[in-house]
């Protein structure tokens, strides 16, 4: 998955309701500048890792991260990891952008 379908798919499960229900704000994530209330077209600038994110946002939504396994072949545990510290109602730190 490029950069762009990733960051697509990121937006996408921010606006899951069991994401929102977590009341994180996107400037956490991602670039928005002095935007007060962005809209999914203003997040195109990831701050974090946007495959930590995926994973980061996949579990809270519910449903199977698409970057798992990836994350874990540069880094093994990483995912789960973010998985287990979301589950438990933790915000993980996420590794910042490249």
């Amino acid at each position: 998955m490029d950069h762009q379908e990733l960051n697509k798919r990121c937006v996408e499960l921010f606006q899951n309701p069991n994401v929102r229900l977590r009341m994180w704000d996107a400037r956490m994530f991602w670039r928005i500048g002095d935007r007060m209330n962005p809209t999914p077209e203003d997040l195109t600038q990831p701050k974090v890792d946007p495959c930590e994110l995926e994973v980061m946002l996949a579990t809270a939504a519910l449903t199977e991260s698409q970057c798992a396994a990836e994350l874990d072949k540069k880094e093994p545990g990483r995912a789960a990891f973010i998985q287990r510290q979301v589950r438990e109602g933790m915000r993980p730190l996420l590794r910042p952008a490249h």
